[in-house]
């Protein structure tokens, strides 16, 4: 993932983050530990993700993944570039009906969660209503993901009952083989718990001009009786209460095998092109959800997003399709926009000779990341740094959090539920008050933040464009 231009350097041997120094003009104010974003790096993230796709196939749409970052101030950033957000509750539909209100900008949205109650399908599809009253100004829509069968039925209900069309996409699962250590938050393989399965693989098979595609698109051991992907669509279709738009992929998050990404939009573009002819009109709408990965590490290979661009339009061009195209994302906009900015408490010795410092965060309510996801934070030292030619000196140190548990410490358990031996180097030792910066820190963090063993949540500062700094209210609405 490509940061914004001087997003760090060092002046007078001290780290700065978008030009601002760290510790005068946030220690300071603020303490830590403290959340610090860029207004220039969430839109410079934006414009990277949108030139990407709209290069390579013009008809791409941005939507923002609410649920990743649910900062009422981010989002509006963020909706200054585009009109499209992915949300998974009420809250986040909420969210996004007082952005377009308070910036008279219409809005859409598509609801992606597993299970929606009546409420919020009554919401979704009576979206902008209260907004949009004037015929002349454009009307926002509300967009439901269907995710199984059930979820149909009562999207349906609850439509008969408004008396109103639903405008619904059925999430379909493209059921192929991949490396689960490389995409360990994909969901395509056959037993994910979201979106439904194709059930008819053979005649994407007899399409594909891929010798390889019968190694990877699994043979289905068990065809359900509802919840495959065919038979929601032709009932969608058939539906008085629902109005089927297109398809809508389930990629996961943090997707860092390229073939993955290949081998998903294969499948989900000649599906597409066969429903298309099962139907016998076209369809509107192909949103390819997210996983779009960041580079957490600097010692991490992930696909650019330019490389995984390319493949979709490929696929797209092969199928023969022209769908209006969505990209969902959430943690390529945000990650590398913020960073938790830390202080050392104290440094401690280990019988094996190793040096440990005790970070005032936790891992717990600060960066979930690191147990739920395993993910192997960039951590760098931010003041009194040697001189460039001292730089390359090396300080092994072993960063922990403050509470007692195991695993509050920033090395990750690995598959055989061991602390991996990955020590973060700095290019001199760790003291008592030191700072230190963890980045790519934008995204599932501050939503994850909770009051473990009474801690309090660290505060939130943004950097705007003209350099100003301001706290943030953590409130969503």
């Amino acid at each position: 993932m490509r940061e914004g231009p001087h997003l760090f350097d060092i002046k007078d041997n001290t780290l700065h983050f978008d030009g601002v120094n760290l510790i005068q003009s946030v220690v300071a104010k603020f303490g830590t530990p403290t959340y610090i974003f860029s207004e220039n790096a969430i839109k410079q993230n934006l414009l990277n993700l949108q030139t990407a796709f709209t290069s390579q196939y013009p008809q791409t749409e941005i939507a923002y993944s609410t649920k990743n970052n649910m900062i009422f101030d981010f989002s509006a950033i963020i909706a200054e570039e585009i009109n499209y957000f992915e949300t998974t509750s009420l809250a986040e539909l909420l969210l996004v009906e007082k952005l377009a209100q308070q910036m008279k900008k219409p809005l859409n949205l598509i609801s992606t969660n597993l299970f929606k109650p009546d409420g919020l399908i009554a919401h979704i599809i009576n979206f902008g209503s209260q907004i949009t009253r004037d015929k002349s100004k454009e009307k926002m829509n509300g967009i439901l993901a269907i995710d199984s069968y059930q979820d149909m039925k009562n999207i349906e209900r609850v439509a008969k009952k408004l008396n109103k069309k639903a405008k619904v996409l059925i999430r379909v699962n493209t059921g192929i083989q991949m490396s689960r250590e490389k995409t360990i938050f994909a969901s395509a393989y056959p037993d994910a718990k979201c979106s439904t399965i194709i059930k008819n693989i053979q005649s994407i098979i007899d399409l594909s001009q891929n010798d390889t595609i019968e190694k990877w698109l699994l043979k289905r051991t068990h065809i359900p009786k509802y919840d495959f992907a065919e038979r929601i669509i032709q009932e969608a279709e058939e539906s008085e209460h629902l109005e089927l738009l297109g398809i809508h992929g389930h990629l996961g998050s943090q997707v860092t095998n390229i073939d993955y990404f290949h081998h998903f939009f294969e499948v989900i573009t000649l599906f597409y092109k066969l429903m298309e002819e099962k139907l016998g009109r076209n369809l509107s709408y192909l949103d390819l959800g997210g996983g779009y990965p960041v580079q957490y590490s600097i010692t991490e290979q992930v696909p650019s997003i330019e490389e995984i661009a390319v493949s979709l339009t490929q696929n797209i061009s092969r199928a023969k399709i022209a769908p209006r195209l969505i990209i969902e994302s959430g943690r390529y906009v945000t990650a590398s926009s913020g960073l938790l900015l830390s202080q050392v408490n104290l440094t401690k010795e280990n019988p094996s000779g190793g040096k440990i410092a005790i970070l005032d965060l936790s891992v717990y309510s600060d960066l979930l990341d690191v147990i739920a996801a395993r993910w192997h934070f960039d951590i760098s030292l931010v003041s009194n740094l040697p001189e460039k030619k001292d730089q390359s000196n090396k300080y092994n140190w072993d960063l922990v959090g403050a509470t007692n548990d195991t695993l509050d410490q920033m090395t990750p358990i690995n598959n055989s539920g061991n602390l991996d031996i990955i020590h973060h180097s700095f290019p001199r030792d760790l003291e008592t008050n030191d700072f230190v910066v963890i980045k790519n820190a934008g995204a599932y963090t501050t939503c994850f933040n909770s009051n473990y063993c009474g801690r309090p949540k660290p505060m939130i500062v943004l950097i705007e464009k003209n350099k100003n700094i301001r706290l943030i209210d953590r409130n969503y609405w």
